[in-house]
């Protein structure tokens, strides 16, 4: 069968850039999926707090990264952003029994204040955009 020349070129450039265009999409996930927000959270004993359980939820990205802190050693959340170019962007959710749960933005420490024995999860995301991947993480008490 003879082309011409106009159509096998164009039917060349579409055999050639049909594999790019389908793992376009799949890399485009990747980024998403590529936070890893498992591996360092966690909760442990408070070491100054009798009976009290801090608890973290972190999630990073290669050299970017953001957490929440929760210390019940002086009821304290400590956020932190290391991720992009704004380091205020980290959203925390932070919820404690009976009290419900408290919005916070951006990078620094919060003095707190609840009654003590109440059960505690911290949520962290990177942004509060569309986009944002968030980890929450349960465990901690007052």
């Amino acid at each position: 069968m003879h082309l011409p020349r106009s159509t096998a070129v164009a039917l060349a450039a579409i055999a050639m850039t049909g594999p790019l265009l389908s793992t376009a999409a799949p890399a485009a996930a990747q980024s998403v999926s590529a936070w890893n927000c498992t591996s360092l959270s966690g909760s442990s004993e408070s070491t100054e707090d009798k009976g009290g359980r801090d608890v973290w939820a972190e999630c990073h990205k290669g050299s970017e990264w953001v957490r929440a802190y929760f210390r019940a050693y002086d009821e304290e959340l400590e956020l932190e952003d290391h991720h992009g170019s704004d380091s205020n962007s980290v959203v925390a959710y932070l919820t404690v029994a009976g009290s419900g749960t408290a919005r916070f933005a951006g990078a620094g420490d919060r003095d707190l204040s609840y009654d003590e024995g109440k059960a505690v999860s911290v949520r962290v995301c990177t942004s509060s955009s569309s986009t944002k991947v968030c980890h929450t993480e349960h465990g901690g008490k007052t």
